[in-house]
This record gives structure tokens, C-alpha cells and sequence, in this order.
């Protein structure tokens, strides 16, 4: 698949105009490397992906929407730690495509080049990887990430141009075995990927013997203890470019962060089902807190765990700690609906929270049951409760609600559609169901349950695409115009419309709203 050249222009972003003292891309770029002793033992690439892709559509405006890729900046913090040098390249952000990153592979000649794809980037680093291994023999491949993690053994399966899969919730010390040893080979591809007895010692990975059979080592145990882990390396990314979309921000400079690692429940269509909920302690937390504020000025944080508020003695004793910082900081972050309570919803909102994002998916128990997600949202009542409450204290309301669940007709989707109005929430995300390779969904839909594929291919695979067709829907287009039909039910009300307007406080407001509502336009509409 072609990359579109105009989305590589920076001139389209609203990050990178032509002002005296911001940086240029090449600026940035170089600001990715350290060095150590003169080598960067690894580069971590986050492969180029076209707006298009990461938004359905190719003429989004400047609606932002980039975030630091924390997984890779955790990695890159690790290595360096260990005494490695580095380098990091995030190409949607940075607006390169696979020409100027290997470019830049020659320039900067990493021992090893990782790919930290999702699956529908996997096809850009694929290419890259062949051209490597084409035109720079001596070079491991290596590549990890949300695809590697649940479809690692298929991944190898299909494709040669990968020296080493990497899977697991924790890349760190994996990574860090992968470059130690290499760099004991002499940066020796051939020498490494020789030595089956040296591979299968490293947990964590899946690579090919010299016959091509596939060998799949046992997992890296979990790390125990988070804290043990440094502050991601922000320093290495443009930060100058880290803009969220448009209805995700109250204040900028923004980051984002993670202080759990792994889901404790388990809906069938996500890639971290069932991983488990480990958390660093609140003393960590604020204390990277504090790093994004003195050395970024960071005005905002937006919290990434998929149920921060999961465990409610962690997040109190986070929130004291954070109250009596007193940053002047907002912030916003993912909970579940049972896992929050008014006392802790008042507490969030002292201590600067401004927006929760509920996945509610969906408020019919029947549909809930079929993914299991019921364990987490509980009832609609019990949605609706919580609703009140948040909106009583002041935090406005993001849902997710999902179209074309298993078992879903479109009846039952306008059910889904129309308890959403009833909860009312300030914004929501009505999305496509897409089953990811390796997940429960998958694995069901391929024994014949539910409905069909409609494609395996690969770079299709975003919420925004229909991929299978649940069997109370007679074609695609029918499951496609119950999307476009849930975001014109639930936003072109006169009394939402209305709502936004009176909340209006702000110039930056105006701003933020007309982008957000250009790009819904130009979307779904």
C-alpha cells in the first residue's frame, strides 16, 4: 500500500508551522539518538501509518491526535539505563515515511532495528524489513508489540523478514537480553541467529532454526515490582508535536501516561484481556508527574490504563498525593463503570480530573454477555447512576459504545444508540467492532460463530472498516450506515448542540470544537 505523500508534509499539521525556534523534523529526528560510546545498539521504530489510517479519512485537517508511544519510550528509557545506546523514531508524529527512516538507518547505523507495530502498521514495517535485510544483511530485525503479542507464532509464520518476535506485556528486559547478547556475538547477525542454544535462552521470543521451524521460547515472567522501571525517556520524542484530539484536552503542553500495566477483565474483542492489573506505586506516579512538569511544562495529563480507578485504595492514596502537590494540573483518564463510586468521583474531580472515558460498549445485557463485558459495566441503571454522579462533580462524561457486536441486529444497535442518548454522556466514540488477530473474538468468528470475515488483510484492520459481518446483518453497507446513523442520532440533536455551545468558556474552546466538529462532519456525516 502506497503512502500518501501529502499526510509526510508538515506543513498539514497544526504542530509544525514555521515559527522562529521550533525545531525542524531533522532537529527532532537527531534529538531521538543517544549514543553510547559512539554506537546506537538499538533503534525502536514506530512504523509510518497515513491519516487515512488512523482516521478513515485522508482530509482530516489539523485535528491532532498524536500521543508519545509510552511502550517505546519505556524501552528506550530501560536500554539506556542499562548502559545501551539508542535510538527512537516515531514516524506518525515525526511525518516520514519508510524512504526517510531508511535514510536515517543508514545515517545512524543501529546495531538492531525493532518495529513496534499494531496490525495494521504491520505491512509498512514488513516492507522496511525487507529492504533491510535486501540491502543491510548484518542487521537483526526484531519486532514487537500489540500485533507480535497476540499473533507472534502467525507473525513468523508469515513472514521471513523478521529475525526475532518479541511478545509479552513486558519488553524491557526481553529487549534488553536481545541487545546484551548481540552485542556479546559482535553485532554478528549471522553468528546470532545461528546459535538456537543462546535464542532459546532468551524468554519472551519467537525466532526459526536453520530447517525454518519455529521456535517458541516460554514467556518473560511479569514484572513484579513497576517501580523498579525508569520514567519513560520523553526527552528522546517531539514533545513540541504531542497533541490529542480535539475533545481529549483542556490545557496544553499534554502527556500522556500509563500506571497500570495489563486489564483484569476479559471482553472477548481486546488484545489485553485478562493480562492483569499491576500498578506502579502513587509515590512513582507522581513523582513522573512532577518530571512532565519541571522538565515539559506540562500542563495536562491524560491517563491511558484501560481502568485506572480499578483498585479504589490505590487510586485514593493517589489522590491525596496529588491534591497535596497542588501542580495546578487537569487531567483525564479511562474507568469502568463498577469501579467508581460518588466518594471517589468528588475526590477526581479535587484533584483536577476534568473527564473520565467509560467504555460502556454497550447497555443490552444479552450483547454485554456475548463479549463479556458485563462483568465490568454491570447494568444500564447502574451506567446511568454513575453518569449522574460523574456529571454531579463536575467531570464530564466520554462513552464508547460498540456497533456490529456479536449477536447484534439493527434493531438491537439502536437500542445501543438510543440508551446512549439516554445516558447522555458529553462525548461518544461509536465504533466498528473489529476482531483482532489472536483475540477470543477472533478465535471465535474463525469456528464459525457469530457471523464472517469480510477481509484478512491486514491494513484493514481499524475500528472505521467493516472486517466481519455479524450474522443479523444482511451486507456491509448496512452495518456501515448503522454507524454513520448512530453519530447522526446522538450529535445532531438540538439539545446537545445547545449543551456545547452553552459550555463554551474560552476562545481555545471555540478552537477545539470547530476542528472536532470538522473532522465528525467530514467522518460520518
Amino acid at each position: 500500500m502506497n503512502i500518501i505523500p501529502n499526510i509526510f508534509n508538515t506543513k498539514n499539521s497544526p504542530n509544525f508551522k514555521n515559527k522562529k525556534g521550533v525545531p525542524s523534523t531533522d532537529e527532532l529526528v537527531n534529538r531521538g539518538f543517544d549514543p553510547k560510546n559512539g554506537k546506537i545498539d538499538i533503534l525502536f521504530i514506530n512504523p509510518p501509518s497515513t491519516i487515512s489510517e488512523r482516521y478513515g479519512k485522508d482530509d482530516m485537517g489539523e485535528v491532532g491526535g498524536d500521543l508519545i508511544p509510552l511502550g517505546m519510550a519505556s524501552l528506550a528509557a530501560y536500554i539506556r539505563e542499562m548502559g545501551f545506546g539508542v535510538g527512537v523514531l516515531d514516524c506518525p508524529t515525526l511525518r516520514i515515511d519508510n524512504e526517510k527512516v531508511y535514510e536515517i538507518i543508514l545515517e545512524k547505523n543501529p546495531a538492531i532495528v525493532g518495529f513496534s507495530t499494531t496490525t495494521y502498521s504491520l505491512s509498512r514495517a514488513t516492507e522496511l524489513a525487507k529492504k533491510i535485510r535486501d540491502k543491510l544483511p548484518n542487521k537483526l530485525t526484531v519486532i514487537g508489540g500489540s500485533h507480535a503479542n497476540v499473533a507472534g507464532t502467525e507473525t513468523a509464520k508469515e513472514y521471513d523478514e523478521f529475525d526475532i518476535i518479541a511478545y509479552g506485556l513486558d519488553g524491557e528486559y526481553i529487549a534488553h537480553d536481545i541487545v546484551k547478547r548481540f552485542k556479546e556475538k559482535n553485532y554478528n547477525r549471522a553468528e546470532f541467529i545461528l546459535d538456537i542454544k543462546g535464542l532459546k535462552d532468551i524468554k519472551g521470543i519467537i525466532f526459526k532454526d536453520k530447517n525454518g521451524e519455529i521456535i517458541r521460547n516460554k514467556p518473560r515472567e511479569n514484572i513484579q515490582s513497576l517501580d523498579d522501571l525508569p520514567i519513560p525517556a520523553r526527552d528522546l520524542f517531539p514533545m513540541e508535536r504531542y497533541i490529542p484530539l480535539p475533545n481529549q484536552y483542556k490545557k496544553l503542553p499534554l502527556t500522556n501516561m500509563v500506571v497500570i500495566r495489563g486489564c483484569p477483565y476479559f471482553c472477548s474483542f481486546c488484545d489485553q484481556a485478562g493480562t492483569g492489573a499491576r500498578r506502579r506505586s502513587p509515590q512513582k506516579v507522581i513523582e513522573e508527574i512532577k518530571d512532565c512538569v519541571n522538565r515539559f511544562k506540562i500542563k495536562e495529563i491524560s491517563f491511558w490504563d484501560d481502568t485506572m480507578s480499578y483498585h479504589k485504595k490505590w487510586m485514593k492514596e493517589f489522590l491525596d498525593l496529588l491534591i497535596n502537590e497542588n501542580l495546578d494540573l487537569v487531567w483525564s483518564c479511562y474507568a469502568a463503570v463498577n469501579t467508581v463510586d460518588k466518594e471517589i468521583l468528588t475526590l477526581m474531580r479535587k484533584a483536577g480530573c476534568w473527564n473520565i472515558f467509560y467504555g460502556y460498549e454497550t447497555a443490552i445485557d444479552e450483547l454485554a454477555e456475548n463479549i463479556q463485558t458485563n462483568k465490568k459495566n454491570k447494568n444500564f441503571e447502574r451506567m446511568k447512576q454513575v453518569a449522574k454522579w460523574t456529571k454531579e462533580v463536575g467531570i464530564e462524561v466520554r462513552g464508547s459504545f460498540l456497533i456490529g457486536l456479536p449477536g447484534e441486529t439493527p434493531e438491537l444497535a439502536k437500542q445501543t444508540v438510543q440508551n446512549a442518548i439516554e445516558l447522555d454522556p458529553d462525548y461518544a466514540q461509536f465504533t466498528l467492532v473489529c476482531p483482532y488477530p489472536g483475540t477470543k473474538l477472533a478465535k471465535e468468528i474463525e469456528q464459525g460463530k457469530w457471523g464472517k470475515f469480510i477481509t484478512r488483510d491486514l491494513e484493514e484492520y481499524q475500528c472505521w472498516n467493516v472486517t466481519w459481518l455479524p450474522e443479523g446483518y444482511k451486507n456491509p453497507k448496512q452495518l456501515k450506515d448503522m454507524e454513520r446513523y448512530a453519530f447522526r442520532k446522538f450529535y445532531l440533536r438540538p439539545s446537545y448542540i445547545l449543551k456545547r455551545i452553552l459550555k463554551i468558556r474560552s476562545l481555545e474552546d471555540i478552537k477545539r470544537y470547530l476542528k472536532g466538529g470538522t473532522a465528525l462532519i467530514k467522518s460520518f456525516l
